[in-house]
C-alpha cells in the first residue's frame, strides 16, 4: 500500500482527495494546510492526520510520496524538504518560479534516488493522446505547425499572491503556459528552442501578464503560435494542429 501525504488542501488538493479514493492501491495518511480547518474536512475523509506545518508532518508520519499544492514561491523549498528526506514529491504545475529553482529541484531529487513528478494532467487528456499518435503513425503526414488560442477572465476570484509576481512568478502564461508547452513538447516528443512573446495587461494595476502572444520553434523544426487574453469577454479555448495533409482541431 502506498502511504501518500498531501500539502495544502484547497482545491487541487481536494482533487487528488478525491483521486486517492478511487486507487484501492494508496491511503492518505496526512494532510496539511496553513487553514486547518482546510486540513481536517479532507482528513477526516480519509481517518489521515491532519497538520499546518509540513515539517511536522513529516517528522510524526511516515510517507512514501507527498503531493504538494502550494503558492509557486513555495514549490523549490517544499520540493526540497521532503526530496532531501527520501520522499516522492509530485509537484503541481508550474514546477518552480525559475529554471534556476527548477534545477535545484531536480538535482534534490538525482541525490536522493526518489521520484520527483510534475503535475501536468493534460498531456493524458484522450485529444492529445489520440493527436501523438496521429503524429507519429504520419497520418496526415508532417507536423508542421500548432496554435492554441485562451481567451478567459483571468482576474476575478484570484487568491491575492496569484497576483503578485515576486510570489506565482508570473501570470497567465506562468499559470496556463506550463500546460500549452508540456502539451506542445509532449504530443511532438520534441524541446522548444526558440521563443519571443509580447506580454501586457492592460486591465489592472497587478503586476503579472494577463494577455500574451508568443511565437516558438521546437528543435525539430515546427512552429507555434500561442495567444492568450485574460480580458473579459467571449470564452475561447481551442488547439490546432497543422499537418501537411491535413488539421486537427
Amino acid at each position: 500500500m502506498f502511504k501518500l501525504g498531501i500539502v495544502g488542501a484547497g482545491i487541487i488538493g481536494k482533487s487528488h482527495s478525491d483521486a486517492i479514493l478511487k486507487n484501492n492501491d494508496c491511503i492518505l495518511c496526512a494532510v496539511c494546510d496553513t487553514v486547518i480547518e482546510r486540513a481536517e474536512e479532507i482528513a477526516k475523509i480519509h481517518n489521515a492526520k491532519s497538520f499546518t506545518d509540513y515539517k511536522e508532518m513529516a517528522k510524526e508520519v511516515k510517507m512514501d510520496a507527498v503531493i504538494l499544492n502550494l503558492p509557486h514561491f513555495l514549490h523549490c523549498e517544499a520540493s526540497m524538504f521532503f526530496l532531501e528526506k527520501g520522499i516522492s514529491v509530485l509537484l503541481e504545475k508550474p514546477m518552480a518560479m525559475n529554471t534556476d529553482e527548477c534545477d535545484r529541484i531536480i538535482d534534490a531529487a538525482k541525490k536522493s534516488g526518489v521520484k520527483l513528478a510534475i503535475g501536468h494532467p493534460q498531456r493524458y487528456y484522450s485529444a492529445y493522446t489520440d493527436v501523438k499518435k496521429l503524429i507519429s503513425d504520419g497520418t496526415y503526414g508532417k507536423l508542421c505547425m500548432i496554435s492554441e488560442v485562451r481567451n478567459v477572465n483571468y482576474l476575478p476570484n484570484r487568491p491575492k499572491w496569484f497576483l503578485d509576481k515576486k510570489l506565482s512568478g508570473g501570470g497567465i502564461v506562468m499559470n496556463y503556459g506550463a500546460h500549452t508547452l508540456d502539451k506542445i513538447m509532449y504530443v511532438t516528443g520534441d524541446m522548444v528552442k526558440n521563443v519571443h512573446a509580447i506580454l501586457a495587461n492592460p486591465i489592472s494595476n497587478d503586476n503579472i501578464e494577463v494577455n500574451a502572444q508568443i511565437l516558438l520553434e521546437t528543435k525539430g523544426g515546427i512552429s507555434g503560435v500561442i495567444t492568450y487574453c485574460g480580458c473579459p469577454g467571449v470564452y475561447n479555448y481551442e488547439t490546432v494542429f497543422y499537418f501537411e495533409k491535413g488539421v486537427v482541431k
